[in-house]
């Protein structure tokens, strides 16, 4: 070559291409530069547009779950107060669990129906129509809503499952509440009741229906089958989602989300490389483009403190409605539940105070004025409760009729006693509803630590549920102290009620029988049939020993049942010995009333028509009992079995209510009777109960005839039979045929 073979234009090519290397140097350098700054600038451009799609996804999801969560716990809530108005009244019937389902169940709730399972089978179903192959469900039977339902009584807390397979058709998310009766001393266990949601209404209302993201839900933090995944895909976990979670005290929910076209479709990166590979080569391009990368990333920034905010604000709004009554406004059950738990002590010797309350009148108040007037009673409460409040003081709702009032103190006694004595005062003033005025009153229980930090805080409140108990025995609108024979007592109380359980079951109850005698010829028109106890240890106990824990336990039906049978048996018997014994009577109580096989059970009995009489004692509550005794008491008639009011005059039932079914015969109570001797007025008002009953064809039996005086006035006052000491204690069987032994020996004696 010619610059090889000549030095000197070998030397001017090299110098030339040396001068071009160094002209071109800064331009290579700035596109090394430039090339360098573009690949790291789409880098970057990319992880940022895939930051922002996922913030934009994570704000949206999260608006998904907390309107989810919110339309849960909405439901739960409406699902509570349905389980609150069956433990006030667990017997309401089909009827009136249709009634308060109808009043509970809001048009804007994703409820479509509610269905009650006392122990744990489905008899009430509202609404009714569409719902009756629900009725008879056992959930203890059934495979597939067994687990849940155990779940919900053994952990004593709210299950939410779903979606289920419904026996009335179709799925749905199922929420089921488990309803406990408070006897005075513990919790018995009702029933479940359930609610059904409508899963594609909950869906809608909470933003999961039509949109651009690609939505799962599953029950698991991280599923690994599709049987996990109620709602979208398990692919959807797989894909790098944006995960949000639902946190409930029923459960956990695992919400993940990511665009339906996938992630980085739609960032623009082409056009950014395009635009920063022109901007790269001028001067000002970069700090124009450095600028808006700045501006850029501070709008993501502020978005994303604006998210953090949303999400900070939601999460403290749940927590304060997850510790506070939605009606009231008052701390829950769970904020005194971790107080209690954690108290926060203002003094290390201060002493906690809790004073439980419970409304005296509220049912009544509830039942004439509905759920609006018993909600406005509730919210005056709680206002004048938080009235009453210090600095470190606290009152709280904890369900239905029901508040604490927690303080502190380093002298307890002498404050608690105040307190107690100013909630009672504050309470027993005027509540004006519809300008109309009611007294509501309440009972309180007041109980305290004896000495700073020594105690069990639970026991605490369980000894202020035993004062309470106490006061509500004494009378309404009163106070009661804890004190350690009130424990003492519940103990034995739980002791007896044991006993008394295995007495059943050993036969260990007798019937005792008193004769009632003609009150002009004082020859046997009947027998009672009383219940007695045969103790192993503490021998023959009377009712007053034991009636109390039969009804605490549900048992008085079954005692009922018993003294029945064994009356009947000594009845055969007794004809079978040529004893005249006309009838004879036998108490009956209002769980027996109310149970169905009830009529089916008499129809089956041998006793002859009219020898058999029911006596109902006047404290069953002939009014509010009277829808289901109008269906009852006829149809015990109709078997050929009397009706007599038992203890006639010493409760409030209404003389109209009584005399609507017909009875047979009203007993006059014992003290009324006992003072006629000495008593011109009490006379009078045996005399009128009698010109009552002779208005109405009713026989009057006097019972508690304790001397023949008594005998003497109330056969010239016009009494029917007499019952008492002075003509027969009660015996057992056979000394009552020994009785009617000697009776007709001296009868036939005086005949001759």
């Amino acid at each position: 070559m010619t610059f090889l073979r000549n030095p000197k234009i070998a030397r001017r090519r090299a110098g030339s291409l040396a001068s071009h290397a160094s002209a071109f140097a800064p331009a290579i350098f700035a596109a090394i530069i430039a090339v360098i700054l573009v690949w790291v600038a789409t880098n970057w451009r990319i992880e940022r547009s895939l930051a922002d799609e996922r913030s934009i996804i994570a704000g949206e999801l999260a608006t998904i779950s907390s309107r989810l969560q919110t339309n849960l716990n909405s439901n739960v809530k409406l699902l509570q107060g349905l389980a609150a108005g069956i433990a006030v009244d667990p017997a309401m019937g089909q009827d009136g669990f249709s009634k308060l389902a109808a009043q509970i169940l809001q048009p804007d709730s994703q409820l479509r129906s509610f269905a009650a399972a006392p122990d744990m089978v489905v008899r009430w179903v509202y609404p009714e129509k569409g719902n009756e192959r629900a009725i008879g469900l056992d959930y203890r039977k059934n495979e597939k809503q067994r687990a849940a339902a155990m779940l919900a009584r053994n952990t004593h807390n709210i299950v939410l499952t779903g979606p289920v397979e419904l026996v009335q058709g179709g799925t749905a998310f199922v929420v089921r509440c488990p309803i406990y009766i408070n006897d005075g001393n513990s919790q018995i266990f009702w029933g479940l009741l359930s609610g059904i949601i409508d899963t594609p209404r909950l869906y809608t209302d909470s933003g999961l229906g039509p949109t651009d993201l690609e939505i799962a839900i599953s029950t698991v933090p991280e599923p690994n089958s599709s049987k996990q995944v109620f709602l979208g895909s398990l692919e959807t976990f797989q894909k790098k989602p944006v995960v949000a979670y639902i946190d409930m005290t029923y459960g956990r929910w695992t919400l993940a989300a990511r665009p339906k076209s996938g992630w980085g479709q739609n960032n623009g990166i082409g056009t950014f490389e395009f635009y920063a590979s022109l901007l790269a080569f001028c001067v000002v391009a970069p700090i124009v483009w450095v600028g808006f990368l700045t501006k850029s990333r501070q709008g993501t920034i502020e978005k994303l403190r604006l998210h953090k905010k949303k999400l900070v604000r939601a999460r403290e709004r749940l927590e304060y409605l997850s510790l506070h009554d939605a009606l009231t406004g008052l701390p829950n059950r769970r904020f005194v539940d971790k107080m209690i738990l954690q108290p926060p002590r203002p003094a290390p010797e201060d002493c906690l105070i809790l004073i439980h309350i419970d409304l005296d009148r509220f049912k009544e108040i509830n039942d004439t004025k509905g759920h609006a007037g018993g909600d406005f009673v509730l919210r005056t409460t709680a206002s004048r409760l938080a009235d009453l409040t210090g600095p470190n003081d606290v009152a709280a709702r904890v369900g239905g009729d029901e508040f604490i009032f927690a303080s502190w103190g380093t002298n307890p006694e002498p404050k608690a006693t105040e307190l107690a004595n100013r909630i009672v005062g504050a309470l027993q003033q005027n509540i004006f509803i519809d300008d109309a005025a009611y007294v509501v009153g309440a009972s309180v229980g007041v109980a305290w630590e004896a000495e700073p930090a020594r105690r069990d805080l639970g026991q605490l409140l369980l000894d202020a549920d035993l004062a309470l108990y106490e006061a509500k025995k004494a009378g309404r609108g009163r106070a009661a102290v804890f004190t350690e024979e009130l424990r003492s007592a519940a103990i034995h109380s739980k002791e007896l009620a044991d006993e008394f359980n295995q007495a059943l079951e050993r036969d260990e109850l007798v019937a005792f029988f008193q004769p009632q005698f003609n009150a002009n010829t004082l020859t046997i028109e009947g027998v009672e049939a009383l219940a007695r106890w045969d103790h192993p240890k503490r021998g023959l106990l009377g009712p007053n020993e034991f009636l109390d824990a039969a009804e605490k336990l549900g048992r008085s039906g079954d005692m009922d049942r018993l003294i029945l049978q064994k009356a009947l048996f000594e009845l055969t018997r007794w004809d079978g010995l040529g004893m005249q014994i006309p009838r004879v009577s036998v108490n009956i109580s209002a769980r027996r009333l109310a149970q169905a096989s009830l009529l089916a059970e008499l129809s089956a009995l041998p006793a002859a028509r009219g020898r058999l009489c029911f006596e109902l004692l006047e404290t069953i509550s002939f009014d509010e009992l009277q829808p289901a005794l109008t269906e009852v008491i006829p149809a015990i008639k109709a078997l050929g079995i009397e009706i007599e009011i038992d203890d006639f005059g010493t409760e409030h039932a209404s003389i109209v209510s009584l005399l609507r079914f017909e009875p047979r015969r009203l007993k006059i109570d014992r003290e009324i009777i006992k003072p006629i001797i000495a008593s011109p007025s009490q006379r009078r008002l045996v005399s009128s109960i009698i010109e009552i009953g002779r208005s109405q064809n009713i026989d009057i039996v006097a019972e508690g005839v304790e001397t023949m005086e008594h005998a003497k006035i109330l056969k010239d006052l016009g009494c029917h039979l007499l019952q008492g000491y002075a003509l027969a204690r009660p015996m057992t069987s056979e000394q009552l045929i020994e009785f009617c032994r000697r009776k007709n020996k001296g009868t036939a004696a005086a005949a001759r």
